[in-house]
C-alpha cells in the first residue's frame, strides 16, 4: 500500500513538474512589445506634416533601435508571433517586433538602412490600391508610397501584410471596415490578402468590431493587429494583437517602458 501511494505522488509531482517545464517552454507570463510607427522625415524636410505626431524623425528612429540593440533586444517576425501566442514556441525574454503602417517609401529611406545595421526584422502594413508600379522619387512634401517592385530588394528585412486595398478610408471618424457593407469589404480584404501573399492583417485607425473580426477571419488571416496599447502574451487574441504607438512625442523613457527595459 505504502509502495502505491509513493508512487502516485511520484507521478503526481511528476505531472507537475511537466506542467511546470511546458509553461516555461511556451513563455508563460513573457510578454512581447509590438512597436507600430508610419511616418519619419528630417525635422528640416518636414514642412507639411509638423503637426502630425506620426512623422520622427530618422535620428528618434535610430537612438531607438540602438537602444534595443545595446539591451540585447532581437526582433521576431510575424510567424514566430503568431506560433508564440498559439504556445507552439517560446521565445528570447527580450523579443520586440517593429510594425509600419500604410507603407511609405520613407520606411525604405530611412528605417531600411538602420535596422539593417542590426540585422533587425520588421513589417510593413501597406495600403495596396497606394502602391506605386514604379519606384517614385522622395519628395518630403508628398506621402510617397513603396512601389511593388521595392518589395523584394528589401525582404532581407522587410515583410508585408495587409491594411486593405481601397478602403483606408473614413466617413467622419468612423472607418470603412466599420460602416461599408460586409461584401464590399470582404472583397477588399481577400484582394489585399492575395497581392501581398499574407495572412496578418492591420486594422486601419485601428477601428474594429466583431462584425469586422469575423470578415477578416473569413477573408483568411489568421492575426491582426490593434493599436491598443499592451504586451502580447501566449494566448493572447489573434485578431486583437496589441501594439504600442511610437510618436514623435514618445520620450526615450515612455520608449524604455514599453519594451521593458527599466
Amino acid at each position: 500500500m505504502k509502495k502505491f501511494i509513493l508512487a502516485l505522488l511520484l507521478l503526481f509531482c511528476s505531472n507537475i513538474l511537466a506542467c511546470s517545464d511546458r509553461s516555461s517552454i511556451l513563455g508563460k507570463g513573457q510578454g512581447v512589445a509590438v512597436l507600430v510607427y508610419h511616418h519619419i522625415l528630417k525635422e528640416n524636410e518636414n514642412r507639411k506634416f509638423k503637426e502630425n505626431k506620426e512623422v520622427i524623425t530618422p535620428e528618434l528612429f535610430a537612438h531607438q533601435m540602438k537602444i534595443l540593440h545595446d539591451n540585447g533586444y532581437t526582433t521576431i517576425t510575424l510567424q514566430e508571433l503568431e506560433q508564440f501566442i498559439n504556445k507552439k514556441i517560446s521565445l528570447p525574454p527580450k523579443s520586440v517586433m517593429i510594425t509600419f503602417d500604410d507603407g511609405y517609401l520613407s520606411n525604405f529611406k530611412y528605417a531600411y538602412p538602420v535596422l539593417k545595421k542590426y540585422h533587425y526584422k520588421a513589417v510593413i502594413f501597406p495600403i495596396t490600391s497606394s502602391m506605386k508600379s514604379r519606384p517614385e522619387t522622395f519628395n518630403p512634401d508628398k506621402l510617397n508610397y513603396i512601389s511593388w517592385n521595392e518589395l523584394v530588394p528589401h525582404s532581407d528585412v522587410f515583410e508585408y501584410a495587409g491594411h486593405t486595398d481601397r478602403l483606408h478610408r473614413t466617413i467622419g471618424t468612423m472607418s470603412f471596415l466599420l460602416v461599408k457593407r460586409s461584401e464590399d469589404i470582404l472583397i477588399d480584404l481577400e484582394l489585399s490578402r492575395i497581392l501581398l501573399n499574407t495572412r496578418y492583417f492591420a486594422y486601419p485607425f485601428g477601428q474594429y468590431n466583431k462584425s469586422t473580426i469575423r470578415l477578416v477571419k473569413e477573408a483568411g488571416y489568421r492575426m491582426a493587429f490593434t493599436i491598443h496599447p499592451g504586451k502580447v502574451y501566449p494566448g493572447t487574441p489573434a485578431f486583437e494583437i496589441p501594439r504600442y504607438s511610437v510618436f514623435s512625442t514618445t520620450t526615450i523613457r515612455q520608449f524604455k517602458n514599453m519594451v521593458g527595459i527599466h
